[in-house]
């Protein structure tokens, strides 16, 4: 984001190439990151849904919507992700984030498709 604050735009490879990766588990995690150790991590791709969960259950009005969408502009395209991933930036995805993608049940498919399992 910052490379796009300056004018300038970074490919998928570049941006994987600077190694700055937003590694989260160790925000909600023990030490070693292999358990979880808050009440609920909400999935993005359910966010309104839990979100609207979460504040219900806190008894705190929520209109389903938070209004903002802070990197809503820099994927116009809206192709799937899995389908943007070249093989190797694949593989970077697997290696880099296998602790979160092992922690909520995701796994790459045959081809290029991610699926979420539910955990038991």
């Amino acid at each position: 984001m910052h490379a796009y604050r300056l004018g300038r735009a970074l490919s998928l490879d570049q941006y994987f190439a600077r190694g700055k990766l937003p590694i989260n588990y160790p925000r909600y995690t023990d030490p070693s990151g292999s358990r979880i150790i808050v009440d609920r991590v909400v999935r993005y791709e359910n966010l309104s849904d839990e979100l609207g969960e979460i504040f219900a259950r806190l008894n705190v009005p929520f209109q389903g919507d938070l209004g903002v969408r802070k990197k809503g502009h820099f994927r116009t395209d809206r192709a799937p992700y899995q389908s943007v991933f070249s093989p190797k930036q694949r593989q970077i995805v697997e290696r880099v984030f296998a602790r979160e993608i092992q922690l909520h049940g995701y796994r790459f498919e045959q081809g290029s498709n991610v699926e979420a399992t539910p955990k038991p």
